[in-house]
């Protein structure tokens, strides 16, 4: 008798293929109750089981582990993947070590199956995208987050980055403040210029018009929080919106730093809520992005490009929301 693929078990079964393949290579994850159901379904379908196959593996890389955003989400999809029996290997690329293409390179020739990329080259729009669409020719899967390349056809994960910098700004807005400054990162990166135009065009709404002076460009990291804070508190920001929390943290060090106090003279908000965020002194007001949302549409995006699925490639968009703490507060009187 010919051996049934792991696929047509799991579907005369009635569980997922994932749920099969951990049954047959006595995987944990699975509970005594869906185990015993995959074995009697096959006995009484006078099933014989296939031979064992390695469970698939995919590369997920990081542009750095500082910023804690990105462990964060990188293990958020690994343990999505894991749900579907696939296993994950974390790769970070930074200045002085391994590039983003280091990495794939090195996965490619190791045999890899799939490959999410986060805020990669994909996130800066001048960058040279060819070594993508050679992973696409060579039909190696992909999921892009933070990022895309144009016309390129794979799944993408994003938030509305626009729609959260516009959120910052009315909060701000309806607690009284109108100088309020955008703290913002490398202005080459797609994340950087969708923030700036959420925040220039709600300042416009509600206010008629932008200052200039009142956006300043560093990186997403304490130092450059730090510094920008410093220029934008020159121009008389009362309240300033960082593009990550770890930036936040840097404009708060920089208020005190100036004999100020958050938020009594100046409101500060961040951007992802990460871990850092609540235990801030004080707690960061910041857009949250939906983690386990964007984990879970990379890891189904992956698992079905790894299984042959032709379901066409989505770019997931989702919405950020407004976490209020105790960073934010009405102006001083002046």
């Amino acid at each position: 008798m010919p051996r049934p693929s792991v696929r047509t078990i799991a579907s005369l079964v009635g569980v997922s293929a994932a749920t099969v393949s951990r049954v047959l290579n006595d995987r944990p994850g699975v509970s005594e109750e869906l185990r015993a159901k995959v074995l009697q379904g096959m006995r009484e379908h006078a099933l014989v089981a296939p031979a064992p196959v390695a469970e698939p593996f995919v590369g997920i890389i990081v542009p750095e582990l500082d910023n804690p955003i990105f462990p964060v989400l990188a293990g958020a999809i690994e343990a999505k993947l894991g749900g579907h029996g696939v296993t994950a290997l974390i790769g970070s690329s930074t200045a002085k070590g391994p590039t983003e293409l280091d990495y794939i390179s090195t996965l490619v020739r190791r045999g890899i199956q799939g490959l999410v990329l986060i805020s990669g080259r994909h996130a800066n729009p001048t960058a040279d995208h060819g070594f993508y669409w050679q992973l696409y020719q060579r039909r190696i899967p992909m999921v892009l987050v933070g990022g895309h390349v144009p016309d390129l056809p794979v799944s993408t994960v994003t938030t509305d980055e626009a729609a959260g910098a516009a959120m910052a700004v009315a909060h701000l807005r309806e607690l009284g403040h109108v100088r309020i400054g955008l703290a913002g990162g490398q202005g080459y990166l797609r994340p950087s210029q969708n923030r700036l135009t959420g925040y220039r065009r709600e300042m416009r709404r509600s206010f008629g018009s932008v200052i200039d002076a009142l956006h300043v460009e560093s990186d997403y990291s304490l130092t450059g929080g730090h510094a920008a804070a410093r220029r934008l508190l020159a121009a008389g920001a009362t309240a300033v919106i960082a593009g990550s929390d770890l930036m936040a943290l840097g404009t708060v060090a920089a208020v005190r730093e100036a004999g100020l106090r958050v938020p009594g003279d100046v409101s500060v908000v961040g951007y992802d809520d990460s871990y850092l965020a609540a235990h801030g002194d004080p707690p960061l007001t910041t857009v949250q992005q939906p983690i386990e949302q964007m984990a879970s549409a990379v890891a189904t995006a992956m698992w079905q490009r790894l299984q042959g699925y032709h379901a066409p490639h989505v770019d997931h968009v989702f919405a950020p929301r407004l976490v209020a703490r105790a960073s934010t507060a009405r102006p001083a009187a002046r």
